[in-house]
């Protein structure tokens, strides 16, 4: 009896321990974004005077209102949605058709095209940018959205056609033997059997490239030298003044309105990315 009670006692100190790192945990994650949005609402002189952890004493809205109505960041959100929705449709296009080309018809060397396309998950972007850029500006793709949106639909297939040929793999065969045995053209098979049963999958990619795509600082910075194509990540540098002069409160304030397409993103569509991510796994 004496044992069971030792048992139960080093249980529950096992799971307050699991407890205690999970919060603190939590709280590291946490803290950054909240810290972030309590910024935005100091003034100049709260950032000048007042040491960094103090909270705000007031909700000074100034800096919110500055920044939408004074500053370019209406046309850098546009340019930023402009290449993640190109790009996200262009990913999930190219990636479904690849995959269930890849996975589900039988053709010849088709397991040495996902190998090929998978080789693309070793090669580092930084390697790729300088002669990006020398072939782009020869065809005349430097400082246009077309020059943006290429390498990031480039680089996030390897990733996305490895995901979609794990969730093909267990793809019921009998359903697509039917659909051809009822006459569908392989067109209509895709797009109207394959694609509705494929809806975990292509949000999980729709979630990991709008996140990537918003966030993105290097394909704007490499293509782009002009005001009007500038992105939200770029944006932020308008608040940086001569001599690393910083607009603080302007600048939390707009790194606040970046951050809440994704997050909110992220929580309406969490549940299907893991749902798509973790489905081959488990099947498998």
């Amino acid at each position: 009896m004496k044992s069971i009670h030792t048992k139960l006692r080093h249980l529950n100190l096992l799971c307050i321990f699991k407890f205690i790192v999970l919060i603190t945990l939590a709280v590291i994650a946490i803290y950054p974004l909240i810290y972030t949005f309590l910024a935005a609402f100091k003034t100049l002189e709260e950032f000048q005077t007042l040491p960094p952890y103090y909270l705000p004493q007031s909700l000074y809205w100034n800096n919110f209102i500055e920044v939408v109505t004074k500053s370019n960041l209406p046309l850098y959100f546009g340019n930023s949605l402009i290449i993640t929705l190109a790009v996200d449709l262009g990913v999930v296009i190219l990636a479904t058709m690849a995959s269930f080309a890849i996975e589900k018809l039988d053709f010849r060397y088709n397991q040495h095209i996902l190998i090929y396309f998978l080789l693309g998950l070793m090669i580092p972007i930084q390697c790729c940018l300088l002669p990006l850029y020398l072939m782009f500006s020869g065809i005349h793709l430097t400082n246009t959205y077309s020059g943006v949106i290429i390498p990031q639909i480039a680089f996030g297939l390897p990733l996305s056609i490895f995901l979609c040929t794990k969730f093909y793999k267990f793809l019921p065969n009998e359903i697509i033997e039917a659909s051809v045995i009822d006459g569908c053209t392989a067109r209509q098979l895709f797009f109207k059997i394959v694609v509705p049963m494929s809806q975990n999958i292509i949000l999980t990619l729709t979630l990991l490239r709008t996140v990537f795509c918003w966030n993105d600082f290097i394909f704007p910075y490499t293509f782009t030298n002009s005001k009007r194509l500038q992105t939200v990540t770029l944006g932020i540098q308008d608040f940086i003044g001569a001599y690393g002069y910083t607009d603080w409160g302007k600048t939390f304030a707009t790194v606040s309105l970046t951050i809440i397409p994704t997050l909110l993103l992220y929580f309406f569509l969490g549940k299907y990315m893991v749902a798509g991510m973790s489905e081959g796994s488990i099947k498998g």
